[in-house]
């Protein structure tokens, strides 16, 4: 063999050698970059749960309070109606004595009316979601309360004006 040819022989030599080393050690290097990038993924996967989950609770939260807010609208018109019917067309209704009407079981009906208990007003007062929830729920019940007594005591304040003499 001519010095050339064992120079390139030891060339290839070296160079076989250079990447045999080099394989194990690319190897930890592919392992190494595969964890790094598992554990950014999850990272990111977590503070994307995180953040959306707050997002979500945060857009569930300003639903709950509007439909409160909603609600308490909603009673403080019904309550509205019910006192001026019970200030204006009740009021003088009442103002009837038996005398002047041809049947007195309508005042005594009216009376009835008259003497119900109203619901007491909480408002929209809650520490949370679930609070606001059920505040809107309590006063979605009130309003449906107010427009029931007001539609019944129409009714009675009708049955007394028709008995009028």
């Amino acid at each position: 063999m001519t010095d050339a040819q064992q120079a390139n022989g030891n060339q290839s030599e070296s160079q076989n050698q250079a990447e045999a080393t080099a394989q194990p050690h690319n190897k930890r290097v592919t392992k190494w970059v595969a964890i790094v990038i598992a554990i950014v993924a999850v990272a990111i996967i977590a503070a994307v749960a995180v953040f959306g989950t707050r997002a979500y609770s945060a857009s569930q939260y300003d639903s709950a309070v509007a439909a409160c807010a909603a609600a308490s609208e909603d009673v403080r018109n019904a309550t509205n109606d019910y006192n001026n019917l019970v200030n204006g067309d009740a009021a003088e209704a009442a103002a009837l004595t038996k005398a002047d009407v041809s049947d007195a079981s309508a005042l005594d009906a009216l009376s009835k009316e008259l003497t119900v208990e109203l619901p007491t007003y909480e408002g929209c007062v809650a520490d949370d979601t679930k609070g606001y929830q059920a505040a809107a729920k309590k006063l979605e019940q009130q309003v449906t309360w107010y427009h029931e007594h007001t539609t019944s005591l129409q009714k009675a304040v009708d049955a007394v004006n028709a008995v009028k003499k």
